[in-house]
Order: structure tokens, then sequence, then C-alpha cells
């Protein structure tokens, strides 16, 4: 077998990352990964490369659709790095989902659960996402398909995009007018950064020669109608860029449906921006309400980004934590305090540890402008000798709730959560692969009382999971 062969293949199942798998020679031969196939079904695909385990595929033909298939809504499906299953029906992305987190504990891990719970859907499929990113390039990706069909003397790319990566190319970047992970006014506000962006003729980030201005398009949205524009920037180097930004403004000041806009200004090689960030226009936050609360949100906070479902989401892990008045809570990966606030009114003390200092200014807003009194918020890096030396400082927990970033705990801090002894542990991931690795740090003191995934992605890969430890007898 040999790059550029033509291949069968019958689709055995869905790995984690959304891959298909299957076996050559009806099963017997060697695993081939490739993307876009769905189980049951019967392609046709062409070997790209060998690896030292498999072979990696492109899809070409399904020869037998499974039942399951759907046509995606989405013009840029199959192309675009955002989504990735919009080709299956809702319920088998759900039971995928549901699969793969098993996996992860079963097979990774090598983790025992007491009880895997059925999976929680999400309440609406799309328009669902509360912030998105759009990177921008000074040449735009033409799709595969669209690429066949024209002339070579009509392709040109060398014009700008505002968009998202094209899927495993963080140096392509598809052009997108619509998203439809995002809500209807999102999507009107992004065309009309784009038309200001390419009526002025505003230079747009060029990854190779990092020049270019205009870098990343962020809007975030609240379930409460509230919006904000973050644009990312290089520092401007002529009255002709700085006008872009006041252009932006008087757009939105006559839309009047934007309640704040922030500057940032990017000028590393690295497509985190660091700042300095400026309000140019209205309030430096917007407003969120869940579970009764009120959030403040600004635009380096993280918030979950699946606002429909968030209460569903806190509800799960109010119920996993199983607080009671006189406990103590310590809840690391704090954010904004999205969890630690409700865990509040249902506990005695809860401390709050957040690394980004701006998250941690938000969420002391928020307990005050809720009327909490008995929640701590303290910036700190857990993954540093210098955060956990604040952890020295804080009561004993009863229950420790844990929501690391996907690449998940660092071992020390694992360690250090042991030494506390905690009565009962609550661990959030959207990443199952590192969590049950985590877990598995626990596993001879600790057993797993219950697993619930959560699906806060829908369309994609991606799940939420609560895993609730419990101290073995």
């Amino acid at each position: 077998m040999k790059n550029g062969d033509i291949v069968e293949l019958m689709i055995d199942s869905l790995g984690f990352n959304g891959i298909s798998i299957a076996r050559l020679n009806g099963g017997e031969g060697p695993v081939v990964q490739l993307r876009g196939g769905l189980p049951g079904e019967r392609v046709r695909a062409m070997i790209r490369r060998r690896k030292r385990s498999y072979l990696e595929a492109e899809l070409v033909q399904v020869l037998e659709p499974s039942l399951h298939r759907r046509t995606p809504p989405c013009p840029y499906a199959g192309e675009c790095g955002g989504c990735s299953w919009q080709h299956l029906a809702y319920n088998e992305q759900l039971r995928w989902k549901e699969q793969h987190v098993r996996d992860a504990f079963e097979r990774i891990g090598h983790l025992k659960a007491d009880d895997y719970r059925p999976i929680l859907p999400s309440q609406v499929e799309f328009g669902y996402r509360a912030k998105m990113e759009f990177a921008c390039s000074s040449r735009r990706w033409i799709p595969n398909k669209l690429w066949k069909s024209l002339e070579p003397v009509a392709i040109e790319r060398k014009h700008p995009a505002i968009g998202l990566h094209v899927r495993n190319r963080y140096d392509a970047v598809l052009d997108i007018d619509r998203c439809l992970l995002q809500d209807e006014h999102a999507n009107t506000l992004l065309q009309v950064v784009r038309e200001i962006a390419f009526a002025h003729h505003i230079s747009c980030d060029d990854h190779h020669t990092q020049s270019g201005f205009l870098r990343n398009v962020i809007i975030r949205r609240s379930g409460f109608g509230e919006t904000m524009l973050v644009l990312i920037t290089r520092t401007p180097s002529s009255e002709h860029e700085r006008s872009f930004l006041d252009r932006c403004v008087e757009r939105c000041q006559q839309a009047g449906d934007v309640q704040s806009i922030v500057w940032g200004i990017n000028d590393t090689r690295s497509p985190v921006p660091l700042g300095p960030f400026t309000v140019i226009y209205g309030k430096d936050f917007i407003r969120e309400y869940v579970a009764g609360l009120e959030y403040r949100i600004s635009a380096q906070s993280f918030f979950q980004a699946n606002v429909p479902n968030l209460e569903r989401f806190i509800r799960a892990v109010l119920d996993a934590a199983n607080a009671h008045a006189g406990d103590v809570v310590w809840d690391l990966y704090a954010g904004a305090g999205t969890l630690t606030l409700p865990l509040a009114r249902q506990c005695a003390d809860v401390y709050g540890v957040e690394s980004n200092a701006q998250s941690t200014v938000d969420a002391c807003s928020n307990a005050e402008r809720n009327g909490i009194s008995n929640a701590q918020f303290i910036t700190a890096d857990l993954h540093d000798r210098s955060g956990l030396s604040v952890l020295n400082e804080l009561p004993n927990p009863d229950i420790v709730v844990l929501d690391p970033p996907r690449a998940g705990m660092h071992p020390r801090l694992v360690e250090y959560v042991r030494s506390r002894n905690p009565s009962r542990i609550v661990y959030v991931s959207c990443n199952p692969t590192t969590q049950a690795r985590d877990l598995a740090l626990f596993g001879d003191r600790y057993r797993i009382a219950f697993v619930q995934p959560i699906d806060m992605f829908p369309q994609t890969y991606h799940v939420e999971n609560i895993a609730v430890l419990t101290l073995r007898s």
C-alpha cells in the first residue's frame, strides 16, 4: 500500500477527535484513519501517509451512506475547523460522546466508575455559542470544491479573510460570512466589521511575515441580549488604521445593539493577546443572568460558551458537589465565579482560585452584585509552586471542585489536593482523556462514584464531563 492508492473501506467507529476508523482487507488489515465517514458506511478513500501503527486517508466517495448521515446546513462544513459532526444526526452525536467518555475512562485511564449516567443534551443545536473568535488573514483559503470549479485565471487568493481556521491548519483561514454556531445578531456584527475592514483596505494578519494590522475579531453575546466586540490588532502605524477603529465605533453607535467595544494590541508571535486592552466604546463588560445570578463578563474573562445550556450544567455540578450548610468548598480554576457563586448559596464558605487576574476582578464584582459574602477569590497559578503555597493559607476543604483547561491538571496539584484529603472531589473537564489520566492518580484513595457527561458543544466531537470522587472506606 502506497500514498495515492484508492481503497474501499467499511467504517467501524468514531474515535477521539472525531476521527473515522476502519481496517483494510475487510477488517483484517491495518487500521485506517480518515475524516468524514460514519460507522456502517462503505466508502472509497485515498491513502495519504503511513504512520507506525496506522494509515491516514482522505475520504473520496461515500458508496453506502449511514442512516444517520444528514446534509450539513453550513456551506463551510468539511473545510472549516469549527465543526466536525454536522453531517451526523444529533442523537448519534450524543451516543458517540457518551461512548468516548466511557472509552477514555476504561481504556486510557483503566478506571472503573460505579455509575455512568446518560449524557445531558444541549438545549439547542445551533446558535448557542456566547463567544466566537474569528481569525484574520492577508490571504483567504479557497475551499477544495470551489478550487476545482474555478478556472486558474479566476483564482485569486490574495483577498483577505475574516473567519475560521481550516481544519488542522493554523496558517489557513476561510472567509466566513455567517457562522451557525452563533446567533444572527453576532453574524450581523461580523459582517459590519468585515465591510469596514475591506472597504478601508485594512491589512490583515500575515502569519509568515508577522505583519498586518487586524489579527482577530471576537464577539461575545449574553443570553440577556448584550454584545461585546473585541478587536485585536498590531500597534497602529498610521491614521488610516486608527480611523478603522473609529469607524467601527460609529457603526455600532448607529446600530445601538452593542454595549461594549474593546481594543487589544498583540505585537507578539503568539496568537494569545496579552494587551494592553482599552475600552473604546461603552462599558468594559457585558452582563449575563444564569440560575438566578447576575454575572459581569469582561473581554479577558473565561465564561462557558453554551449559555442556553449553562443553567443545566451548573445544576449538574451542584448535584455532583452535594454541598451542605457547614461545608468548606474550594473551586479551583474558578474563572469569573460561574460555579463558585452558586456553590456559595449552599455551603458555609467557598474559595475560588484562578490564574487570570481579570477573571478574579470579575468574580469579586459578581459576588458583590449578587450580595454573596461567603465567597473569597484569589489570583494564583495552580500549576506553579507559588500557587500551591497560597492554598496552604486556606481552611481544609470538605469538597474540591476542579475545572482545569483541556490540558488537565499538573501532577503537583493532584498530589496537593490528595494531601488535603477532601471527602469529595468534583472534576469537570472538556477533555475526558486528560481527565481520565488525572483521575487515575487519585485511584488508590478515591473511588469514582459517578460520571455525568453533558453536551456543551453540539456539532463537534467535544464533550463536557463531570466525575465525582469520594473517599474510599
